[in-house]
């Protein structure tokens, strides 16, 4: 494990990388190999391929890497941060990633939770709706210890997801989220019958990607938990619409995008023809 507070972690479900992957590597391992990276791999994956000296792997369950249900199972579960809770964050780069700059120390010192590309409104797919929410997962540094506790406070029973399938709380304003569960589990709790549990085992019912979880609900549980603005995470990374992004922060490339090859590949590769941003 490394000392700088963070470490660089990547996910992988095949021991073959595809081209595109290559290149998503080429550039994490180009700009962020001093931070320390770690594959994330099922048990049973031969890494060998891949791994190269002074990089490390930690394996989990397969079923966790058989589909996207299972990768955002492990996210919302304790078990997938206590690997790494011997440093302060994780940057999560999954190989549709690239990256550009190894100045993340000044995003990290911005003392954010959940820090990633942004959404527009609704998740659409172009910009049309305006920046929206902090944002898609395959991008993302995160505070480990702000996960687990997160994770491990107690609410009633049912409370906040009943059902498998259960729609969030959606209060009117946004300014009202903040600590919205906490609140309405005390209310359940004044119940002679309420039984209390992890969050963790309750967002067990809660049917939304890992990321949407982060970014939209962990702060109606806790209130402390500090998610950036979108307008504040667009140099950060960028995802649908980038050549929009580019103009808003003013011809500076962002920290690092998710999604290069799926949104506008042609832009990213005419950004990767640069010899400033070659791989």
């Amino acid at each position: 494990m490394n000392d700088s507070g963070c470490q660089i972690v990547i996910p992988i479900y095949r021991s073959e990388l595809m081209r595109d992957q290559e290149i998503s590597l080429a550039s994490i391992r180009k700009h962020l190999s001093g931070y320390g990276i770690c594959f994330v791999a099922p048990e049973s994956m031969d890494v060998g391929a891949i791994i190269q000296r002074g990089e490390s792997v930690e394996r989990f369950s397969d079923d966790y890497f058989s589909g996207i249900e299972g990768y955002n199972r492990l996210l919302k579960s304790s078990v997938f941060y206590e690997r790494f809770k011997a440093v302060d964050y994780i940057l999560i780069a999954q190989l549709d990633c690239l990256i550009f700059s190894g100045e993340l120390d000044p995003w990290r010192a911005r003392g954010y939770d959940y820090l990633a590309s942004p959404w527009f409104r609704d998740f659409a797919k172009d910009h049309r709706p305006g920046l929206w929410r902090v944002g898609n997962g395959g991008l993302s540094l995160r505070r480990v210890k702000s996960y687990l506790r997160v994770l491990r406070q107690q609410v009633v029973n049912g409370s906040i997801y009943p059902r498998w399938g259960h729609c969030a709380w959606r209060p009117p304003l946004e300014s009202w989220e903040a600590g919205l569960y906490t609140k309405i589990s005390a209310l359940y709790a004044l119940s002679p019958f309420a039984m209390l549990h992890s969050v963790e085992r309750e967002l067990q019912r809660f049917p939304y990607n890992e990321d949407v979880f982060w970014s939209i609900e962990a702060p109606k549980f806790d209130s402390s938990f500090m998610v950036a603005s979108a307008k504040e995470a667009l140099p950060f990374a960028f995802e649908v619409s980038p050549r929009w992004s580019l103009k808003k922060t003013g011809g500076q490339l962002p920290f690092g995008c998710h999604a290069w090859e799926r949104y506008d590949r042609p832009f990213w590769e005419e950004v990767l023809s640069d010899p400033k941003n070659s791989i």
